[in-house]
């Protein structure tokens, strides 16, 4: 095991806003720092989720400045220099461009697993042993892999990936030949996706070599490539430029638009493991343990004849009485209070509060 890891890195995305999740979640303390998990933020979950099978040394967080002293108190365990500082949000093809070449500038090739910050897993245990095992079919090949979630609802706020062809198999682990990646669908497609069984749910997790990903890159997205190429010589002191005025001249596209769905490499293994995005207050319904009326609260709460609900207090006391069906939220930046089903839409209000 040692030796299949030796060159596998970790790079944890945390540029996300988190918008849905407001009050709570803000433009200095986005969802991924937020302590919503056992007093924990999803963020450090995911960390120590990844430590269980390589040291802190290998695990990077790459994020913007605003978010960088937040990142250092709660993850004060990671060294330093594993903190990657985006000069500008410029979405997930940057993001996982700009990380790929600060690798390159410290080793000369490796594999880099590529994780959002703020997902939330169950079992632990398989969760690694999936993404170990994407590790050994990235060793054997230039390819991209990808994890597909196995669905279990016509669930239409996530992307899935089309995949039922082997393509090659590990001690009975299969690794399938993605088809296609398609859009978030209505409820009518996602119930034909169920139904059909060869649709997955796109976790946004990839496993690759380093110099796989940034061939792809140059390939399909030359531009972005070149101006990586650019930073890369002036990190190296080969060069002279400004990197931050560079970057903020990258387009802003995710790695799923730019690449995944243009290339023909891409693999993909089953996550056989609870998985869930938290995208909404409602996820936490799904998630986390709830009372005997299917309430999750935290923090000040009294209710009473009150069902199906999320009731958070942030150090505000909340009483909620013969209510059903809501996300009641309140903090120092606010109160939220809305329908559990149009949690979707709670970005609209932190994006006028921030107006």
């Amino acid at each position: 095991m040692q030796g299949l890891l030796e060159d596998t890195f970790v790079v944890i995305m945390a540029g996300g806003k988190g918008e849905r999740f407001w009050p709570m979640s803000t433009d200095f303390v986005p969802k991924p720092f937020v302590p919503i998990v056992e007093d924990k933020s999803l963020i450090q979950l995911t960390v120590a989720r990844v430590n269980r099978f390589l040291p802190f040394e290998k695990i990077y967080v790459v994020l913007g400045e605003r978010h960088l002293d937040i990142a250092k108190r709660q993850l004060s365990f990671l060294p330093e220099e594993n903190f990657i500082v985006e000069p500008d949000a410029k979405d997930t093809a940057a993001c996982i461009g700009f990380s790929a070449i600060n690798l390159l500038s410290k080793i000369k090739d490796g594999i880099m697993i590529t994780l959002p910050a703020d997902h939330y897993v169950v079992d632990v245990e398989r969760f690694n042993e999936t993404l170990i095992n994407s590790v050994r079919f990235a060793k054997k090949g230039d390819y991209l892999i990808t994890i597909g979630i196995k669905p279990t609802r016509p669930e239409t706020g996530y992307g899935y990936i089309k995949a039922y062809e082997i393509f090659d198999t590990y001690d009975g682990i299969n690794c399938f030949k993605v088809e296609k990646f398609v859009e978030k669908p209505d409820f009518k497609t996602a119930l034909e996706y169920l139904k059909d069984g060869n649709y997955y749910w796109n976790a946004g997790i990839f496993i690759w070599g380093l110099h796989s990903i940034l061939k792809s890159i140059e390939k399909y997205m030359p531009e972005l490539f070149s101006r990586l190429i650019k930073i890369k010589e002036i990190m190296e002191g080969r060069e002279r430029g400004n990197i931050e005025e560079i970057y903020r001249g990258f387009e802003k596209k995710s790695i799923d638009y730019g690449v995944m769905e243009k290339a023909d490499n891409v693999l993909m293994l089953k996550g056989d493991f609870i998985w869930d995005d938290i995208g909404t207050w409602q996820a936490l319904l799904r998630v986390m343990k709830t009372d005997e009326n299917n309430n999750f609260t935290s923090g000040d709460v009294f209710l009473k004849d009150v069902k199906d609900s999320v009731v958070l207090g942030n150090e505000i006391n909340i009483g909620a009485i013969g209510v059903s069906n809501l996300v009641i939220v309140a903090s120092k930046e606010g109160v939220l209070v809305c329908d559990k089903d149009r949690a979707q839409d709670v970005r609209e209000i932190a994006r006028k509060f921030r107006k």
